[in-house]
């Protein structure tokens, strides 16, 4: 059984990715707010004949969040939405990637599950995920909707759902 986990360890690898985006699209009071995030970051290791071995994080500085309004912007990451000072980021932490190989320039769709941290609260996420492998980098995007008053984000008059959409580059260690 150990050479059987060796083998499956060796087999992944470890990468990283920096300055991905993340953008999002809400509604608060009836006024449709769209923004973005700058510096997206994440560690896997992926085995790219094996996606389902895929374990790793994404992490989003909310920190960094624009709308195009610096007050909106202000509001947005203050203690009564994101409160971004305590907690600056939001971490997905990857459980389980459905099964598939990435093939060079081919996009594979796949399904994400793990766990969803904003603002100190945890909750289980699935979203589904393209990923394409080009010259040993793999591209990868995603969009899924959250309540945002599920990770206790209650800005005043907001909506109950929230697009979200996050892209960045992996490239190997």
């Amino acid at each position: 059984m150990t050479t059987l986990l060796g083998a499956a360890q060796a087999a992944t690898v470890a990468y990283t990715a920096v300055g991905g985006t993340a953008s999002f699209e809400h509604k608060v009071r009836f006024i449709n707010v769209r923004g973005n995030i700058a510096d997206v970051t994440s560690t896997v290791q992926l085995d790219p004949a094996d996606l389902a071995a895929t374990r790793g994080s994404v992490t989003v500085p909310v920190v960094k969040l624009k709308t195009g309004l610096g007050l909106r912007d202000d509001h947005a990451r203050s203690e009564v939405a994101l409160n971004a000072d305590k907690f600056p980021n939001a971490v997905f932490t990857l459980e389980k990637l459905t099964g598939g190989k990435l093939i060079e320039g081919q996009t594979l769709s796949t399904t994400a599950s793990g766990q969803l941290t904003i603002k100190g609260k945890t909750l289980a996420v699935t979203a589904p995920v393209k990923a394409t492998l080009q010259q040993g980098k793999v591209n990868v995007s995603t969009q899924f909707k959250i309540n945002p008053h599920d990770y206790e984000v209650n800005y005043p008059g907001s909506s109950d759902s929230a697009t979200l959409n996050v892209t960045f580059t992996l490239a190997p260690r």
